[in-house]
This record gives structure tokens, sequence and C-alpha cells, in this order.
């Protein structure tokens, strides 16, 4: 009976050690973490228009926003050290941009980039990579899938090329498909008809340990890189049923109008920013949070610069 008692007398010091853990902290207690401006772009001589995104980060405590908290009053200025250009707001691309003829980019040149809201200023600069790498390699295959429930096609494709020697380099390895397939408009059955349309749509990477779209050159000066393996799976056949029971099969009959291949020669900000995006998105349940890469002197985001090389594949018509 004594040991029972004793248990009990435990176990209720135990509860009060456990509610004098939690701490109600007083908000002006809190520290104050403020709203960052978060500006992101990145540039290239084979781009037609220069895109800078402003948004702001949400206060350690604040309130997240279906927008984006997107800046659209904020003056944005792009130099090369000799003209100074302003972007104005394009509210279609939620951007600030400039078609390419106002301010040339040109590999190894640098650029400085100069945003404020009138209340905060945020500047960044970066230097396009110079040269560009030589495709020397590209495989296209067809996969089809063994399920009987549901049977696909996917396009598979692989890429080498061949790194610039003498210099460090960064990479990022891409491409896209054009495609002309059928789809149904309508909204229902009974009114449904087929079209043709052509879209273009990007080529996802199978990473691995090691392989992956970006990679450098580090301890590989002038070797020959290879891409990871991109996949891409076609449109597959749509059963709909008419009201009246009877089924019918919409086939998309896709056709491969082009694809192309690109490596883009970046700089090492673009390489770090991107590569700590993946890091951080990782399915790993085992890895550890990982920080996203900076270089916006005063705010967050990326500046950052890179110089493509592009191969594209027509099939025979």
């Amino acid at each position: 009976m004594k040991n029972h008692h004793l248990f009990i007398l435990l176990f209720v010091l135990l509860l009060s050690a456990c509610e004098s853990l939690v701490t109600d902290v007083s908000p002006d207690k809190l520290p104050d973490i403020e709203s960052k401006l978060v500006v992101q772009s990145f540039i290239s001589p084979q781009n037609n228009r220069i895109t800078v995104v402003v948004t702001e980060s949400i206060p350690l405590f604040g309130e997240s926003s279906v927008n984006m908290n997107i800046i659209k009053n904020a003056s944005v200025k792009i130099s090369d050290g000799t003209k100074e250009v302003s972007m104005t707001y394009d509210s279609t691309g939620s951007s600030y941009s400039i078609d390419r003829s106002r301010m040339t980019i040109s590999a190894g040149k640098t650029y400085q980039l100069l945003v404020s809201d009138g209340t905060r200023s945020v500047k960044s600069s970066c230097t396009v990579p110079i040269g560009n790498v030589v495709i020397k390699t590209h495989d296209i295959d067809t996969v089809f899938s063994s399920n009987s429930y549901h049977p696909d096609t996917a396009i598979t494709v692989k890429m080498t090329w061949e790194d610039i020697k003498g210099a460090t380099n960064f990479y990022r390895a891409r491409a896209f498909l054009e495609l002309e397939y059928t789809i149904l408009e309508g909204t229902n059955p009974e009114n449904y008809k087929e079209r043709r349309v052509r879209n273009r749509f990007n080529v996802d990477w199978d990473r691995d340990a090691v392989r992956n779209d970006f990679q450098n050159d580090v301890n590989r000066d002038g070797e020959i890189f290879n891409s990871p393996i991109g996949r891409f799976n076609l449109p597959a056949p749509f059963v709909y049923s008419l009201p009246d029971g009877t089924l019918h099969t919409l086939y998309p009959r896709s056709r491969i109008i082009s694809l192309t291949f690109q490596v883009d020669h970046t700089d090492e900000d673009y390489f770090k920013y991107h590569r700590s995006l993946q890091l951080r998105n990782t399915d790993n349940p085992f890895s550890e949070p990982a920080l996203i890469y900076s270089n916006i002197t005063g705010g967050l985001g990326c500046y950052a610069a890179y110089n493509s090389t592009f191969f594209v594949y027509r099939p025979n018509r």
C-alpha cells in the first residue's frame, strides 16, 4: 500500500514538472524578424528578355499570402557599368522585364542589379560565363509500359558534352520536347470535340548519386560529361462514356516536332542556388534541412548568369 501511494505521489510530481516546461511567452519578447525583399533573376545572352521577380519573405510569425507577396511598385535597375536601364512591371508575368535590345547581355561582362521598394534596398551582381560547351552525343529512345491496365509510352533522352578546359566550370543539363497531339474540348461527353494542339514540355531527369542535371568539373577538367536519363511520358489514350453507355477512346496520336538538348554553362551562384533547391526538395526522409543559397545583399534570392548551347533534333517527316 505504501508503494502504491508513493507511485501516485511520483506520478503527480511528474505531471507538474511537465506542465512547468510549457511557458507562455509574451509577443513583445519574441525576436523581431522583419520581412525581406526576395529577388530572382537569371540572365543569359540567349534569352530574348531580361526578367526579374521581386517578392518579400514572410516574417517569422507572419501569415502567408496566396499571391506570393509580389512587389508591384519596386524600382528595378540593371547596369553594365556604363549604361543603366530601369525595368517596368509586367502584370502578365508578375515580374519586371525589358527586351534584350535595351541591355545587351554578353559573355564575360558583369551586370549589377539594384532593387528598392522605397524603404528597403537590395543589390547583387553577376558575370556571364565565357565559352559554350560542345554537345558531343545525344540519344533518343522509346520505352513502352508493360502494364496492361494503364499502358503508356515514354521518350527517354541522354547526352554528353565536353568540359571547357582550364577553368572551374558549372553546368546544367536540360531538354525540351515540342509535341503535337489530340485533346478533347468541351464540358461533357455529349459536346466533346477533338482538336490538335502543340505544346512545349520539359523533360524530367532521373537523378541519382552518380549523375545529376547540375554538375561541375572539379577534378574533371577537360573530361566528357554525361547527363542523367531524361524521361517524358507521352499522353495516354483516354476512354470516356456517352449517356447511352457507349464507350469512346481518344487516341492522342502524338507526333514529336522537335527535341531540344541544352547545356547551360552557369556561374557558381546559379549552380549553388539551384542545387540548394534540389537538396531542400529531396524525397529522402533522412536528409537534413537545407538552407536556400542567396547572393542578394540586404535581401534573399539569387541573381545569376548562364551561357547556353543548343542542339535541336527534328524527326524526319
